[in-house]
């Protein structure tokens, strides 16, 4: 199966259609979505809003993968055709790294200011967002969080970094919590 869906992705991110991506994980979001990147861990979506708009980016992991069709997505034509007609062009952000979890989350957090961080297979209802501070020796992320209020947590929370099912970026929700959080207190 995992073959298939490595067909299925690599067809979709050739042909610069878009898919709808499901996941093998009980309560996680399906995603539609250009496919912009695949590594040997992970996949890159640049991702399509109800309103068919590009809407950020979220990158999920290769092997929690079910399914990616355009079959199983009655509106991708009319998305694709729409943000063709907006100029809206998916894209790959320069030097992801798709390898390896760390080297993702280190090119993650150079291109943008906050991340999201599903814990989806712990509990597919909770994400943190906020600015990641690094990994520590136990492959833990740390992570400065922002709160739903824009508010800064002084503290930095942890997460075991394989625990990590998805990070999310640049979409509308994190970018206004940027704009209206601002920069992160240095400690």
């Amino acid at each position: 199966m995992a073959k298939k869906i490595l067909e299925a992705l690599t067809r979709a991110r050739d042909s610069g259609k878009p898919v709808r991506v499901s996941r093998d994980i009980d309560g996680a979001d399906r995603l539609d979505a250009y496919v912009v990147g695949i590594g040997r861990k992970w996949v890159l979506l640049h991702t399509i809003s109800d309103a068919y708009r590009l809407d950020g980016y979220s990158a999920v992991r290769l092997r929690d993968i079910a399914h990616a069709t355009r079959s199983g997505w009655k509106g991708a034509m009319v998305a694709h055709r729409a943000l063709v007609l907006r100029g809206e062009r998916p894209r790959l952000p320069a030097g992801a790294d798709l390898d390896y979890t760390k080297g993702l989350i280190q090119t993650l957090t150079t291109a943008f200011p906050l991340m999201a961080v599903h814990v989806e297979r712990v509990d597919p209802h909770v994400c943190y967002i906020g600015r990641a501070r690094g990994i520590d020796r136990g492959k833990r992320l740390r992570l400065q969080e922002i709160g739903p209020a824009a508010d800064w947590v002084r503290t930095r929370s942890t997460t075991r970094t394989a625990d990590i099912t998805r990070f999310d970026v640049g979409g509308g929700y994190i970018d206004a919590l940027h704009a209206v959080g601002g920069r992160p207190p240095e400690r």
